[in-house]
């Protein structure tokens, strides 16, 4: 176990004054998406959790961010709190108990309603859950849920797997992209769950399921309508659809949104070059759509019920896009609001560091994009899966950091909360959850979450 203290994240007199200041102002809440792989590494925020594949994340604004990660020898995890220590919390979970990224998802949610987020695996036999004790431990695992597992078919190059409260409940249920269709798992109330059931004919592999396919098709579950219950949003082969919860578990028919000519395949767009996402970028508590095109950066607004007009282009022609040479996973972009406005700025890490384009505030125009870091990227020896970024509030402020996994060690450049970052700081004294450690893509996790809600 190792221990260390960096800077404190509530004892610095600069993040204090800011959240003084922002005390005396109406908040709005934040949410959360991180997408893996195929969507590269996308922290946002809202009130509820935005979810993409193909490794989805659950986490919340309220708290600060921690860490755990899924390595070969156990699951560990490092505390953000004043004395920060990692510790290794369970053997399971890991390469060398058998779990495959190709096959296996592993994810944190609150499975029973006490603001404490358990470690959820979808395993090669079924689901596999291990309480969260409160005190930095981790009970057993156990198998919790049959189903959503590799031995019946399920992978991840083909289905989507990951949690969220579906009812409104406290807690979570198990959803699933499958090759009928959508799959949920209700959870009973006491962290045990329901068989699981195709409750929506639609988003799923199969022929009958609209043949919807990771390497062309995005899926998201967001609140498109403000009501509290995560909808599905599918970017399909000519369109954009929506399917609203109803709050029991289920969700009413695909509904093709009016988006206009942007977003889908057939306009051009694939998943390895054009991230798109859902973000609060109106700040008005309903997330809107953001995609990064070939040729700029296009936004489809909410208007407040869950449908969306016609995406325009918010930036200058080419920026953030290939054409400008901004490439798939080597370049993450995010949306996130880094200067505590409720609005969602663009934090892209291109060949030379960090650029951010702010949000005016007003949720329909951002400012020109600016280089505001010279660290973070391809020319600082950051790559892709194998150095992953975050932009996750660390303080508490309201402001998004950076969190990045690094040659050598964990760093964190902090928001100034004007729209630029420090110089980045080492958060592990030595190698921990490093490249030079062993930590890649292929055999390990690392994921930025709230342990504590």
């Amino acid at each position: 176990m190792v221990s260390f203290s960096p800077r404190p994240p509530f004892n610095s007199s600069l993040h204090l004054l800011k959240r003084l200041h922002k005390t005396a102002l109406p908040m709005t809440s934040s949410q959360s998406t991180i997408s893996y792989a195929l969507q590269h590494r996308i922290t946002l925020y809202a009130q509820l959790p935005i979810i993409s594949q193909d490794q989805p994340v659950r986490v919340k604004r309220t708290g600060t961010a921690d860490i755990i990660a899924f390595g070969r020898g156990g699951t560990y995890i490092l505390r953000n709190s004043v004395r920060r220590e990692i510790r290794k919390v369970s053997p399971v979970f890991s390469y060398n108990e058998g779990w495959r990224n190709t096959l296996h998802v592993r994810v944190v949610g609150d499975t029973r309603g006490n603001n404490l987020s358990d470690i959820i695996g979808f395993g090669s036999d079924g689901v596999y859950i291990s309480h969260n004790n409160g005190d930095n431990t981790f009970g057993t695992a156990d198998r919790s849920a049959a189903g959503f597992d590799s031995d019946e078919g399920w992978n991840n190059a083909n289905h989507i797997r990951c949690v969220a409260d579906l009812r409104k409940k406290g807690y979570v249920d198990l959803l699933g992209f499958g090759d009928q269709g959508v799959y949920v798992s209700k959870n009973n109330g006491d962290g045990s769950f329901a068989p699981a059931e195709v409750v929506l004919t639609d988003f799923g592999y199969g022929g009958k399921a609209g043949q919807w396919r990771i390497e062309r098709h995005l899926r998201f579950i967001a609140d498109t309508t403000g009501n509290g219950l995560p909808d599905i949003v599918g970017f399909g082969e000519e369109n954009v659809f929506s399917a609203t919860n109803k709050g029991d578990g289920t969700f009413n028919p695909a509904q093709k949104l009016n988006v206009g000519n942007a977003f889908t395949v057939s306009n051009g767009w694939e998943v390895g070059l054009h991230p798109r996402m859902l973000a609060h970028v109106s700040g008005d508590k309903r997330v809107d759509i953001i995609g990064f095109g070939p040729d700029g950066v296009y936004v489809s607004y909410n208007n407040g019920d869950g449908t969306y007009r016609p995406a325009k282009r918010v930036l200058e022609e080419n920026d953030f896009s290939p054409a400008k040479g901004w490439k798939g996973s080597q370049h993450p972009r995010f949306v996130v609001d880094i200067t505590g406005d409720g609005c969602a700025d663009i934090v892209g890490f291109g060949h030379n560091g960090v650029w951010v384009a702010k949000n005016r505030g007003d949720g329909m125009n951002f400012e020109s994009p600016k280089l505001v870091l010279e660290e973070f990227g391809v020319a600082q020896g950051w790559q892709g899966e194998t150095n992953p970024r975050f932009v996750v509030d660390i303080t508490g402020d309201g402001c998004a950091d950076i969190v990045g996994f690094g040659k050598d060690g964990v760093y964190v450049s902090y928001s100034n909360g004007d729209g630029t970052f420090g110089q980045p700081e080492k958060l592990t004294p030595n190698d921990e959850f490093s490249e030079n450690s062993g930590w890649d893509a292929d055999h390990t996790v690392r994921q930025v979450v709230n342990l504590f809600q």
